[in-house]
């Protein structure tokens, strides 16, 4: 594991096609950009700026990095910081370099909890940059999107939101809100968004570049309330979902026919893990996956929780297998007392996140909310960005 040096909370990342490791930091003025260039070892800001330090994203509350990996020309970096009111968005395609703003990133106002993610198009045409960008929030009452079709200069309500904020039927009737996980677009331009619905996982998936939804519930298992389930599809288009189910254990499973059918859940948490959050994956080539977490091996409380990183090679096969690692030491955790169910406390908050490199390795970001104060007293303390590495094992590339 590496650390960066400055503060962070809800890390996303992102790895260029030249191996630079793209990272979010969350600070008391607002955010910042990272970047690293030689694995993790040391870090530079690339933030946008108006002038000599001085920031274009002077508030956050969420922030969010975004490395589209799905153009082969250009590889656009996003970062994306809400305000409340609607959230700031800057791009850059030369490494971070130069950045253009665009001061109203979500096309409504009033929005929380936002993913931003790209891909090709079904069907609209495209202006200056091949692919569409989508930003989905919770305001609620819903979980809704926007996009657009000029790589991010203005962006458009894409029509149904992708779930309404209330269940009316069925066990789990009453108020579910709007939260969500990330979403994800396939090779064809499908677009996903995966939820806990009412305590259940369910995926809405859109044909139409979000004009229209189908929803369907993953798994007859349950999902921690406020939890954020994560989505992503290979080259063949099979759908990879994973999520925090019974026992706050961490599940996974596979349609191999557009969402129609899923295969039977596999736990796959490390051995020794009693309970665990902020799961996240990410996919490679065909039954290939990498995926992270927050774990406790505590059996009693309190806790301490360390950070894992895992993967599989054979996660479509009928008995997959799945190596996992720590990528903290017992004697040093990331996290003290609780860490969920949902939220992770006051530092590292909502989520995590992991990608597969280009060179098939995957990298996780998380936050060491666990100083040298923490380690004493046993008490959280601190919120340091870090990132982890697996390496040494199959390449994970698309």
């Amino acid at each position: 594991m590496s650390r960066t040096g400055t503060t962070s909370g809800e890390p996303t990342l992102g790895v260029t096609k030249n191996g630079h490791i793209i990272l979010s930091a969350l600070q008391q003025t607002g955010a910042e950009v990272l970047k690293s260039t030689d694995e993790g070892r040391s870090w530079e800001v690339i933030s946008p700026q108006l002038a000599e330090s001085i920031a274009i994203h002077q508030v956050s509350l969420d922030p969010y990095v975004y490395v589209d990996d799905k153009n082969e020309d250009v590889q656009r970096i996003f970062t994306i910081d809400l305000t409340v009111a609607c959230s700031y968005m800057s791009f850059s395609d030369d490494g971070g370099e130069s950045w253009t703003t665009n001061p109203l990133a979500c096309g409504r106002p009033v929005n929380d909890h936002q993913t931003l993610f790209a891909g090709p198009p079904a069907s609209s045409p495209t202006v200056g940059y091949p692919n569409i960008v989508y930003y989905c929030w919770n305001d609620v009452a819903t979980s809704s999107c926007s996009r657009s079709l000029d790589g991010g200069i203005t962006f458009h309500p894409t029509g149904s939101p992708a779930f309404i904020g209330y269940e009316t039927e069925g066990e789990a009737s009453g108020h579910c809100g709007g939260i969500h996980g990330h979403g994800v677009v396939d090779d064809e331009g499908i677009v996903y968004l995966p939820r806990e619905f009412c305590a259940r996982p369910f995926l809405a998936i859109s044909r139409d570049e979000g004009t229209t939804w189908e929803r369907v519930r993953v798994s007859s298992l349950r999902a921690i309330r406020n939890g954020d389930p994560s989505v992503d599809v290979d080259s063949a288009g099979n759908i990879y979902y994973a999520w925090v189910g019974p026992k706050r254990l961490p599940f996974l499973a596979v349609s191999k026919d557009g969402g129609k059918s899923w295969s039977k859940p596999m736990m796959i948490g490390a051995p020794g893990v009693h309970e665990v959050n902020l799961l996240t994956l990410d996919v490679g080539a065909p039954g290939r996956v990498a995926f992270a977490y927050m774990g406790s091996k505590d059996a009693e409380h309190p806790k301490t929780w360390d950070g894992f990183m895992g993967m599989s090679v054979t996660a479509l096969k009928a008995s997959p297998i799945f190596y996992s690692a720590a990528v903290s030491r017992d004697e040093d955790p990331l996290k003290r007392g609780a860490c969920g169910p949902a939220r992770c406390g006051e530092t590292i908050l909502d989520f995590i996140d992991v990608v597969i490199a280009p060179d098939g390795s995957p990298w996780a970001s998380f936050v060491d909310a666990c100083d040298a104060k923490c380690i004493e007293t046993e008490f959280e303390s601190g919120n340091e960005g870090a990132v982890g590495h697996l390496v040494g094992g199959p390449a994970l590339d698309r």
